[in-house]
């Protein structure tokens, strides 16, 4: 198998999931708890996104979270440049309904050390950024949303 950093040579690479009606009235119902728990099955071993993953690199588990980032949120804000400590692979799958009224909120990605850095915006529903980690000499942050909402479930393979 060739090695991840050669076929994920910027640091990052766009997937697609496809999310089905039921997370979407979710998603517009913001019924977080439902959503959380159908996506702990999908990323649980054997579950659709885990099994995906694994096309990237091995790992044994993945945590997640919902990120929900607001420009009505008075304390949002630019993230810090981190790089997800021994975690082997990072993901942002997008449950954002309206990309087009959206703007900041791009993840940046660059190798540990260097000033320049991609800015990879918001992908539309089902988008996936699928990035590397400290572990390969990459570190992220999430930029401000400066108008509008983020919606994304985010995760890291251990």
């Amino acid at each position: 198998m060739t090695p991840l950093v050669f076929r994920i040579p910027k640091g990052f690479c766009l997937d697609f999931l496809n999310i089905s009606q039921d997370i979407v009235e979710c998603i517009k119902k913001n019924d977080w708890n439902k959503i959380d728990n159908i996506f702990q099955s999908l990323t649980a071993p054997k579950g659709t996104i885990f099994e995906h993953l694994l096309n990237y690199i091995y790992f044994e588990r993945i945590e997640t979270m919902i990120s929900v980032r607001d420009s009505q949120n008075e304390w949002e804000e630019d993230g810090i440049w981190h790089d997800d400590g021994s975690r082997v692979l990072a993901f942002s799958l997008s449950l954002t309904l309206d990309t087009d009224e959206l703007e900041g909120g791009y993840l940046g990605i660059r190798r540990k050390g260097e000033s320049e850095f991609e800015k990879i915006p918001t992908p539309h529903l089902g988008g996936m950024i699928v990035f590397l980690t400290g572990v390969h000499g990459y570190e992220h942050k999430i930029h401000a949303v400066t108008n509008g909402k983020r919606i994304m479930l985010v995760g890291w393979c251990s």
